[in-house]
């Protein structure tokens, strides 16, 4: 490791794509060759982009890539483990400066805002806890009934 910091070495940018998000690559761009070489023929390829590694976003009205499928980890655990974010703004982890917002994940205990409610911005870490919170009120009210039931 030499002189480099420990966080300029565990970059989200210097590791290699998964092997899921790999596929949704290969089929944007299988896709997208597609449409160029029917493009000599006047004659639109029969492919349906929805099932091409494509996505339609209700809110825009566009079609947005799928970078990975449903439900797919980024990476593996402990790979996010070693992946972490220095941010020291007043608002922290509210921009794409941010390297977890930039890679589109949240922030972990491992970041310097610590992925604290009070004090990280990162919308996907929002998003996480908002999740959480909502499998954890769903896991009360079955445990509620499951109580009065006896």
């Amino acid at each position: 490791m030499g002189r480099k910091s420990v966080a300029s070495v565990h970059q989200l940018k210097t590791l290699p794509p998964t092997s899921e998000a790999f596929v949704e690559n290969v089929k944007r761009a299988h896709f997208q060759a597609c449409i160029w070489r029917s493009a000599l023929t006047g004659e639109a390829p029969d492919m349906d982009p929805l099932e091409n590694g494509w996505v339609f976003d209700d809110d825009f009205g566009v079609l947005m890539p799928v970078t990975l499928p449903p439900q797919t980890e980024i990476a593996p655990a402990a790979v996010m483990k070693l992946i972490q974010c220095g941010c020291s703004s007043e608002t922290p982890c509210s921009t794409e400066r941010c390297g977890c917002v930039a890679g589109q994940m949240s922030c972990s205990a491992f970041c310097r805002c610590r992925a604290e409610r009070r004090t990280c911005r990162n919308r996907w870490t929002l998003l996480k806890q908002r999740i959480e919170d909502a499998n954890d009120s769903d896991e009360d009210e079955s445990n509620d009934e499951d109580d009065s039931d006896d």
